[in-house]
């Protein structure tokens, strides 16, 4: 290997590492612009929305609205009501099932209060996800521990039960570990939407908009990018169209998550919409307080990177350095060793 061809790998090896480097700042940079033109569309729908609606004239001659038209009797529709009805009592009768089971002794031990928590803070909401959490959590390792029994059974039946009982044991501990942890990651996701959520609401409030309708047009335009706190949003939002008031919706986003961020956003929110007043200020001293609070937060993760990527380099980086630097010189010490001992 000639030093032409160590200089065009040492370069390469250069390069990838820039390449990896700027992954994450390329990466922010397509995030901001991508939420910029969403919130840009949106706010040209809603003007745009906002002008046909002015403009439109009172109803008055008799006109009858297209929400207020039913269906005479025995048209098509009917077969679709009653269809309906039947689901509707099919899935009625599922879930008082599934909530008979969570009520038992078994479901109760199977499913505690821990749990039935990390499930709603893993975004798994309902008496449905408990039922099919506790099912598999109770039916899975039984399994499991059935199949190691009867694969250790020719080493004895000490051996045997044991492998069942460790098998069982691991696997129904393992469900409540992966909840954890997901919980944790969806608490740190938490962290880094809140500011983004923030400067939404600051700039929708800006425009004009209320509480409700700023969080309407968050969770229907910005929902994609808001992976944690876009569903819970349009659920606190489906609770509020169902008749709950808006403080009882925020409170179980803030008791969900335990986040003193969140919870003090929450409570500016639910001041601010059971007194009013102006809310533009508070937010962009709250938003620029975050944001100080997640610069000094990084600074810390680089510090520890920092010291990380101390061994990194020495494996990685130090090895093409002597190549780049002593290659030459070991390679002409190599030929002019090598001629002496042809002239000999």
């Amino acid at each position: 290997m000639d030093s032409a061809t160590l200089i065009s790998l040492s370069l390469l090896a250069a390069a990838c590492g820039v390449a990896v480097l700027a992954l994450p700042l390329l990466r922010e940079w397509r995030q901001r612009r991508l939420a910029a033109r969403t919130l840009d569309a949106a706010l040209v729908r809603q003007a745009g929305a906002a002008k046909p609606a002015a403009a439109t004239p009172a109803s008055g001659d008799g006109a009858v609205p297209a929400a207020t038209r039913v269906a005479a009797p025995g048209t098509p529709s009917a077969p679709a009501g009653s269809a309906a009805q039947i689901g509707a009592r099919l899935g009625g009768r599922v879930d008082a099932h599934w909530l008979r089971w969570l009520d038992s002794p078994l479901g109760r031990a199977v499913v505690t209060a821990e749990e039935i928590l990390l499930l709603e803070q893993c975004g798994w909401h309902g008496l449905r996800a408990r039922a099919i959490f506790g099912a598999l959590r109770l039916n899975v390792p039984v399994l499991l521990a059935l199949c190691a029994v009867a694969w250790h059974v020719g080493q004895g039946l000490a051996a045997s039960l044991a492998w069942g009982f460790a098998t069982f044991a691991v696997s129904y501990l393992a469900p409540k570990h992966y909840l954890r942890r997901r919980a944790q990651a969806r608490l740190r996701s938490v962290e880094d939407e809140l500011p983004i959520v923030i400067d939404m609401l600051r700039l929708l409030q800006g425009v004009g908009l209320s509480i409700d309708q700023s969080l309407q047009i968050i969770v229907s335009e910005f929902g994609g990018m808001l992976r944690v706190l876009g569903p819970e949003l349009a659920l606190s939002n489906q609770q509020f169209a169902s008749g709950r008031s808006r403080e009882q919706t925020l409170l179980r986003i803030g008791r969900l998550f335990d986040s003193e961020n969140l919870k003090s956003l929450i409570t500016l929110l639910t001041q601010v919409d059971r007194h009013g007043g102006a809310v533009q200020e508070p937010l962009r001293l709250f938003g620029q307080r975050m944001q100080e609070a997640r610069k000094s937060r990084m600074k810390d993760e680089i510090g520890r990177l920092t010291v990380k990527m101390t061994a990194v380099m020495v494996v990685s980086m130090l090895p093409v350095l002597l190549i780049i630097t002593a290659g030459p010189g070991f390679l002409g010490v190599i030929r002019m060793l090598a001629h002496m001992g042809g002239a000999k």
